[in-house]
């Protein structure tokens, strides 16, 4: 027989071949890199945009001037995220905050980065009309009696809004709460016809028109708050508020922001912050469509929630329980606020439509606060903007329950309907786990699957099963803990170990899953071999195959759960992004700081959280299994499991013979013949 290392070897050589010769090997990044620059675009904390093709203007930013610029992440990068949102969305962005926090350099270091022109505008109480919009002055090239004695010369904000071949650009009013009313009131025009793709009527130029595409030109207002020692500046009026996205910045410098940049200035400290996947917010390759929009599952339920907040978030504001020390007072607009979160969620819709319209409304409502008890408040309310899903109400049958019999002989019940049809040597509960673990279940839960799941699980080559995640001393079910329980047990009865340790191999000993991931309690429906058609697959290429069969076996003729039918929907809408993830991570050792977020992202998947084995929950079943019956699943072939491990591997486990269960790690873009995945079912 051979040895488990020239086993595996075997199941695998021809998959190593061709994954080598893509992959290149680097170190372990334990944090994600905030900034991702290519050839033509760069992403900001996940907020892609797309850079200029024509860069070499003398109105774009020099690059090294910006080389001592501080990333840190609690103001830096979450307001360069900030504003690469309104840059992808086409808002004009309005941003009050204290001297020092960079506003205007981040900015300018961003256009520089992008290729972006930008025209610079400080609207103090000596700025005019004109010089935003243009005026007529003399022409210095007046050669002929018929030249014109006066041309037109435009302005900053005119500048910024004529389009290019090539060119995107970039118009910062600065000190925007000092400007003059007349000045406000002209950029109402502006702003409207940013808002609406259309023509800024230059009056000043004998009324010609200027055909406004916000793709092309970007406005930036920034402002001092009123008051606190900053002279000059005046509230903005509601109309003038409520045409802007308004960010509220802190009125100085977080100490901790502080202490960092300094550091970081003078190389006494870390390069670079950890920057967890929390903090970024990951743009759409394509926008939604409003079709597809509403097609989403749950997007009418979180609409009605929506309505609900926006009621709620206004009246916080009008009594003044939030923001009431904010010298500039605001609203949320009753028409704005709902348009701009409707596109934000055409943007950045992830596959979770709870969590996208979240993430817009902190954008959009919280992002207008100051004050972290403000925030907190708003939270309260957003966190309750979200689609629970309702238990489908379809053809399938439940495993009847008869109301005059007692708990414990209903679910006695319930087992010999399983049996029935599944068969004893196939279903496995609270005795068969008794008798594996020591493990005496008081309240045994219901079997959640109906008699024509049970009937289908048997052509399907599927064993029910109950998993518990404490052992008999109310400790963790974990790995470790089985691997105590059955070798003791088992050596007593002249069997194998439960797990292989030879050298080859993933040790156990020194994996956190083996102290610390238990199963997840509760009953499943698992198959006894491999997906046939799941073999020779990547990971992903796996999950199609889960869903195939899902489709046309499972459930054929049935409904679809709707936590199963949201979870298919989640899967299409991410893979295609996850899919070129990967390949960027294996082509590009640039890239290869994306391994934990890809990783992470993959486990996470609801398709796979529900379908597939944890290595704890593999083990278990396989434990339970041979204990029982004497007989070992997975001899010669492998399960991937939804076990993750930095950077990006997945646990893989099977090779079940005389030494014991074996485990790997592998990353998902491999395959081998010999490697495919059981189907895990639980609700």
């Amino acid at each position: 027989m051979n040895s488990p290392e020239r086993q595996f070897n075997a199941l695998t050589s021809d998959q190593d071949k061709s994954s080598n010769e893509i992959k290149k090997t680097t170190e372990t990044v334990d944090e994600l890199r905030p900034i991702i620059e290519t050839e033509t675009s760069i992403s900001y904390l996940g907020v892609k945009l797309e850079k200029a093709e024509v860069r070499d203007s003398q109105f774009v930013p020099k690059r090294e001037q910006y080389e001592d610029f501080i990333n840190d992440k609690e103001v830096a990068l979450s307001l360069q995220r900030d504003i690469a949102v309104a840059f992808l969305n086409g808002d004009p962005l309005l941003i009050e905050g204290g001297t020092s926090l960079g506003k205007t350099t981040t900015i300018r270091k961003m256009a520089a980065e992008l290729g972006y022109e930008v025209y610079y505008v400080n609207l103090n109480g000596a700025t005019d009309v004109e010089d935003l919009m243009g005026r007529f002055i003399p022409n210095s090239h007046q050669n002929k009696p018929e030249d014109p004695e006066y041309i037109f010369a435009d302005g900053k904000v005119t500048s910024g809004l004529r389009q290019e071949e090539g060119k995107i650009k970039i118009i910062i009013l600065d000190e925007f709460n000092s400007a003059a009313p007349n000045v406000l009131i002209r950029l109402h025009e502006v702003l409207d016809a940013l808002e609406r793709g259309g023509d800024v009527i230059l009056s000043e130029d004998a009324s010609e028109s200027i055909s406004v595409n916000k793709e092309k030109t970007k406005i930036v207002a920034l402002m001092n708050p009123v008051g606190k020692g900053y002279l000059g500046r005046e509230p903005l009026d509601p109309a003038q508020l409520r045409r802007w996205v308004y960010k509220k910045m802190p009125s100085e410098l977080p100490v901790s922001t502080f202490s960092y940049s300094t550091d970081a200035l003078f190389k006494a400290g870390p390069e670079s912050q950890y920057i967890t996947p929390d903090m970024f917010l990951k743009s759409r390759e394509d926008a939604l469509t409003l079709e597809q929009l509403s097609e989403i599952p749950g997007m009418r339920e979180v609409l009605e929630k929506y309505k609900e907040f926006h009621k709620a978030a206004k009246e916080l504001v009008k009594s003044r329980k939030i923001a009431e020390d904010q010298s500039q007072p605001f609203i949320y607009d009753d028409r704005m606020e709902p348009r701009r979160v409707r596109d934000f969620v055409l943007r950045f819709y992830n596959g979770d439509i709870n969590e996208t319209f979240q993430q817009a409304l902190r954008y959009y409502y919280a992002n207008k606060l100051e004050s972290d008890v403000d925030r907190k408040k708003l939270e309260e309310l957003i966190r309750l903007v979200e689609y629970k899903p309702k238990v489908a109400d379809s053809k399938r049958r439940g495993v009847e329950r008869e109301d005059k019999l007692s708990v414990g002989e209903s679910i006695s019940k319930h087992i010999e309907v399983a049996i029935e049809k599944l068969g004893k040597e196939n279903v496995f509960g609270p005795k068969e786990i008794e008798k594996v673990f020591g493990v005496k279940i008081e309240d045994v839960p219901d079997i959640p699957f109906s008699v024509e799941e049970l009937e289908r699980a048997k052509n399907l080559n599927q064993m029910l099963i109950l998993r518990v995640d404490k052992t008999a001393e109310g400790k963790p079910m974990s790995i470790k803990a089985m691997s105590d329980i059955l070798d003791k047990k088992w050596k007593d009865e002249g069997r194998d170990c439960l797990l292989f340790l030879g050298e080859g191999f993933i040790n156990w000993l020194d994996n956190d899953l083996f102290t610390k991931e238990s199963p997840r309690a509760g009953w499943a429906l698992v198959s006894k071999d491999v997906l046939p058609a799941s073999l020779n697959k990547d990971y992903l290429e796996q999950t199609e195959v889960i869903i195939e069969t899902l489709k046309e076996e499972v459930f054929k003729d049935l409904d679809i759960p709707e936590e199963y039918a949201e979870a298919i929907t989640e899967f299409k809408d991410k893979k295609g992004r996850i899919v070129k993830s990967l390949r960027d991570i294996y082509r590009d050792v640039d890239q290869e700081f994306m391994r934990p977020y890809v990783g992470k992202e993959i486990s996470e998947l609801k398709i796979n959280q529900l379908t597939r084995q944890t290595s704890a929950e593999a083990i278990y079943d396989l434990a339970v299994y041979y204990d029982i019956n004497n007989k070992r699943l997975l001899a010669d072939k492998w399960t991937w499991s939804v076990s993750w491990q930095r950077p990006s591997a997945f646990v893989l486990l099977g090779g079940f013979g005389g030494q014991g269960i074996m485990h790997k790690i592998w990353d998902p873009g491999n395959r081998a013949t010999s490697l495919g995945v059981c189907l895990s079912r639980r609700l």
